[in-house]
């Protein structure tokens, strides 16, 4: 009977023969090289260097295949013991894109030097990294990591486990039997990077980090893949003006140890197994293909490696080296690329000796004839993402825009990790000694008016009801002021505005400021009783409102309501003498999500604005030509730059009235000239699918978009490289970041696309003149910004003037976030982690408790989870984020205990909700569930709660009470076929699913959804007059998005003749 696996008896010297496989890799490249494995562990502290080195020596005895010798077709274990080196990185830590890096990782042996391992330590402060590397030669994947765990269990003085069989994958195949066949391999297959450039080769690296683990991620890679290999191969053959390239082949490797459970052994024992995926398709169609392959064996199959065996190496390494250059030369290749996944690793067993891991990944081979590699490892809240790949002068451009576009599409994966989060210290850190950064002299009021006498007859404000002049913005402003005062405000007073973009609304703005009063901005768009809420509770003494605003609010407001219109163009009555505010007194009130169940209102200073629109006004390049768009709500603080930057530079605020769409935003870039922008990232695509400041828009009026400020989410180099399509090369695009507490931004990274990122988002930056910004460890230190300091991670604490007063009302109870110091300054700690990159630029590294972001939405899930506890069928909730499938836009989804006694209307519920809470606040789905799990240490288990993107068989219908909408009836059966297949395509619901009375929100869909299935349906079934029709008629529309509505309303429109 065959032993399930052979193993070398403790008195005997480990021996086994050279595999077909191990021959190839001998040949294929540099064995300390291009062809070692490397197993990167990142940690606190470091073991010591005699401790590490008697571990090394001690696995070398339980793991014998780190120390081999090759003696013709045998290895001997009697090579010399890994080598432990140390090295110091100029970039002060392991950045494994930079250029450098390989040849930091590989050192200075001669390419002929002996396969062998070795330990590379990088010292930081307070922090290491370790990289364990192994020649591909020795070992494959599964075993670099069994030699890893026993060094680390040498560290922690536990008994080894030793890894003795002599096992290779040759030898297994023979005992299982090769009962598959391997598909030809003829070089047909083309790079994923597109065909190779000339000149010098070079070996790259790019890592990306994405958060909590992914189920089926191998075959949702080798899928994005595809899909993305597949649109560089439709863009290339545009460009050349030929056909489109042979198809996309995936290669995965497959542990042979699944067939012999429990051997314990080192070599080479993986074997590939080829996925020919058609692009399009959704994920788990490839999940299918690739579990049928499994469970077929198709992995057992020999290959052409057996026959290069009996060639010496030499004559193998020509002949490699032939194929390869004809391979690249002709962009076609025995494989597209290869997808490694080495599995769920616990940071435990990696940790050991005074060293804790924290995280953990692999630096993929660059596989002979193909032309690139990926390799993902997983812990239980991280993914880690590596791509290598080698290639001539533009590589890292290349293999970035093609590593984001896999990411990109794949599900739930855009997003920036979540990092180690320490807890909150106890007491308020102090961020430093250093002294407090300036604050500005003047207000924003003074410098309006200088700006006023200085260009009087300039443009201010420019939209649909034409230009309003600086000297009429100055009057009318005065005039609204005027009436204030007469009406009893003065200094400090609040004064709700809820206004819409015109120039009715600005004039009032700044109108309340020039009374010496605060403004409080809230959006006309939120339900009324949450508006009377916030302006109870913050005292207002009165709204100023448009007449057709006030509607709605006129019954539950807690205070006067006056028509802004009203003041601006009524007859003028000067008062004597307008206040002029101090740089202490308030500006505004900006209320963000509460973590008690109610609105906080933060009060930001006239210094603090003053700070802010001084340096961003240079930061984003400000000037009397620029024409600032303003597409955003007055109670969003993004609103604060074109409200404030250009109009105190002689530039123009160009209003765009409706809400932000597609049509609105291309028309406010090429019919109105806008030519710089602040959005968020999620509304981003809205502007870039749109095709504003492309082809013939990129030269419409001023040159298009000049200048790009995104800010209120993580950016992605997917989002930058979309807005560089957009909007070309020269457009200067800025990441900013800052609550809302420390005056809309307080830290500013200007894109340089020449240095690609290893993270999944870009730089938050480096802050202005009148902000210090601190990254405070949970012990109260401050780290630094020195090379020692590169890759820590702490939370960010904001010092200066740019930081608000505090919060509106008294204190809630809670520990405050603010602190003020001796000399009257104030700081803040935000609850955001931030890592130190080299430079002493910072990158947001995750939060420290639960708050959301939701399209650029503070979320505070308490507040959410309050109002569902207020209703009477409700026991308890939970607010969670789930992502729909082939997107990374996070959906807010609610899990309720229905009460006893009390029937359970989900309908009412949503109603209730959407009456109290923004729309960015009201959860796309509410869940029934008996109870909330939790966890050991008492928290709610949000991952054992249903995924309600779940496949379901059965259709999610629209509330049974929703109202009717027009010729809702009959919808003719094509029609409802082609907008359900949208549908199909931007939820990603099978159409099965879907049925008449199929409601849009209930299966997941957020506003930005909505607007893309609007416009694709529009721009689908209508002519151009029509989608516009379409989209001016929505309001009808939007209470009722059920899949016959949206047909009836398309009919409605086609059937009606133009005026």
């Amino acid at each position: 009977m065959t032993p399930p696996h052979t193993i070398t008896p403790p008195h005997l010297p480990y021996r086994r023969p050279v595999s077909p496989t191990e021959h190839l890799y001998l040949a294929a490249g540099h064995a300390r090289g291009d062809m070692a494995l490397r197993i990167v562990v990142e940690g606190r502290a470091a073991p010591g260097p005699a401790a590490l080195r008697a571990a090394i020596a001690r696995a070398a005895e339980t793991c014998p295949g780190s120390r081999l010798v090759r003696r013709g077709a045998v290895w001997t274990a009697g090579g010399p013991l890994p080598a432990l080196r140390y090295a110091a990185p100029a970039t002060g830590c392991l950045d494994v894109s930079h250029p450098a890096t390989a040849a930091l990782l590989t050192g200075t042996p001669h390419r002929d030097a002996p396969p062998g391992c070795e330990v590379l330590v990088i010292p930081g402060a307070g922090t290491a990294t370790l990289v364990f590397s192994a020649s591909h030669a020795l070992m494959d994947g599964h075993g670099a990591l069994t030699w890893v765990r026993e060094v680390f269990r040498a560290l922690r003085g536990e008994p080894g486990t030793p890894a003795l069989a002599r096992d290779t994958d040759r030898a297994l195949l023979r005992r299982l039997g090769a009962t598959a066949r391997r598909p030809a391999l003829a070089p047909a297959h083309p790079s994923p990077l597109g065909p190779r450039p000339r000149g010098p080769e070079r070996t790259l690296w790019l890592r990306r980090t994405l958060p909590t683990h992914h189920p089926a991620l191998t075959a949702r890679l080798a899928q994005a893949l595809t899909d993305s290999a597949a649109a560089t191969g439709a863009r290339s053959a545009a460009r050349l003006g030929g056909a489109g390239r042979g198809g996309t082949r995936v290669m995965i490797p497959v542990d042979l140890r699944r067939h012999r459970p429990g051997t314990a052994a080192t070599g080479n024992l993986t074997l590939p197994l080829f996925l020919d995926l058609a692009p399009g398709q959704e994920w788990p169609a490839a999940q299918a293909t690739l579990l049928r392959a499994l469970a077929d064996g198709q992995e057992l199959a020999e290959g052409f490696e057996s026959a290069l065996l009996p060639l010496p190496p030499t004559a193998t390494r020509l002949l490699l080296r032939a194929a390869q250059a004809g391979t690249v030369r002709a962009d076609r290749h025995l494989a597209s690329a290869v997808v490694s996944h080495l599995g769920r690793l616990d940071p435990a067993e990696f940790s050991g000796g005074g060293f804790t891991a924290t995280t953990l990944y692999a630096l993929p081979v660059h596989a002979p004839l193909v032309p690139v590699s990926m390799v993902a490892t997983e812990t239980d809240t991280a993914t880690e993402l590596t791509m290598g790949v080698r290639g001539g002068p533009d590589l890292a451009e290349r293999a970035t825009r093609l590593l984001d576009e896999i990411l990109t599409r794949l599900p739930s994966a855009a997003t920036p990790a979540t990092a180690p989060q320490p807890a909150p210290a106890s007491q308020p850190p102090s961020p430093s000694r250093c002294p407090s950064p300036p604050a500005p002299d003047a207000t924003v009021v003074e410098l309006l008016r200088a700006q006023a006498a200085l260009t009087p007859g300039a443009a201010a404000l420019d939209g649909p009801g034409g230009v309003v002049t600086y000297a009429e913005l100055d009057h009318r402003s005065d005039t609204v002021a005027a009436a204030l005062l007469r009406r009893g405000v003065g200094r400090e007073d609040l004064v709700g505005l809820v206004v819409d973009r015109t120039p009715e609304g600005i004039c009032a703005l700044w109108g309340i400021l020039k009374a010496g009063a605060a403004y409080v901005p809230l959006d006309p768009a939120h339900p009324a009783a949450r508006t009377a809420e916030i302006l109870r509770a913050c005292g207002a003494r009165l709204c100023l409102t448009r007449g057709h605003l006030a509607e709605d609010l006129a019954a539950l407001a807690p205070c006067p309501l006056v028509a802004a219109e009203d003041l601006v163009t009524g007859p003028p009555q000067p008062h004597p003498g307008l206040p002029v505010p101090a740089p202490g007194d308030l500006a505004y009130v900006i209320h963000t999500s509460g973590s008690t169940g109610r609105p906080k209102g933060v009060q930001i200073e006239h210094r603090g604005l003053a700070g802010f629109v001084d340096w961003m006004t240079r930061v984003c390049r400000v000037d009397a030509r620029t024409r600032f768009g303003f597409a955003s709500s007055y109670g969003f603080d993004i609103s604060c730059f074109p409200l404030f930057l250009p109009l105190l530079a002689g530039g123009t605020v160009v209003l765009a009235p409706d809400a932000p769409s597609p049509a609105t935003l291309r028309r406010l870039v090429t019919d109105h000239r806008a030519d710089t922008l602040a959005l968020t990232p999620s509304h981003l695509p809205l502007l870039t699918d749109a095709g504003a400041g492309t082809g013939a828009d990129a030269g419409a009026g001023a040159g298009g978009v000049r200048t790009l400020l995104l800010g209120g989410e993580p950016l992605t180099p997917a989002a930058v490289r979309a807005a560089r399509t957009a909007f070309g090369p020269d457009c200067r695009i800025i990441n900013g970041y800052g609550p809302t507490e420390t005056t809309v931004a307080c830290l500013a990274h200007v894109v340089d696309d020449a240095h690609p990122t290893g993270s999944a988002t870009l730089p938050i930056g480096t802050p202005g003149p009148h902000a210090r910004v601190d990254l405070v460890t949970e012990d109260g230190e401050r780290i630094g910004t020195g090379a020692e300091d590169v890759g820590r991670t702490g939370e960010i604490v904001v010092t200066g003037s740019q930081v608000a007063r505090g919060y509106l009302g008294p204190p809630d109870g809670r520990p405050s976030p603010f602190t003020e110091h001796e000399d009257g300054t104030r700081s803040y700690r935000t609850g955001d982690l931030g890592r130190r990159l080299p430079g002493g630029a910072v990158e947001f590294a995750g939060r420290l408790d639960g708050r959301l972001k939701i399209a650029g939405h503070r979320i505070e899930p308490a507040e959410i989870v309050a109002a569902l506890e207020a209703r009477p069928g409700v026991s308890r909730a939970v607010v969670a984020v789930r992502r729909r499938p082939h997107t990374a836009a996070p959906v807010l989804c609610a899990y309720v205990v229905p009460g006893a006694g009390v029937p359970y209307d989900a309908a009412a519920l949503r109603s209730a909700l959407t009456a109290r809470l923004p729309a960015a606040m009201v959860p796309a789905h509410i869940i029934s569930v008996d109870a909330i799990p939790g966890t050991v240490g008492g928290k709610a288990d949000l991952d054992a709660l249903p995924d309600p993107f779940a496949a379901a068989d059965t259709p999610v219908s629209a509330p049974a009470n929703a109202p009717a909408h027009g010729p809702a009836e009959h919808a003719p059966a094509p029609l409802l076929a082609r907008v359900a297949a949208h549908w199909s395509a931007i939820l990603a619901v099978d159409t099965a699913r879907l049925s008449a009375d199929s409601d849009f929100q209930a299966l997941g869909g957020d506003s930005l959804a909505l607007v893309e299935m609007l416009t694709a349906v529009s721009e689908d079934l209508l002519e151009p007059a029509q989608a516009r029709r379409f989209m001016a008629g929505l309001d009808c529309l939007v209470r009722n998005l059920t899949l016959e509505q949206v047909c009836a309303h398309l009919t409605a429109v086609r059937e009606e003749l133009p005026a």
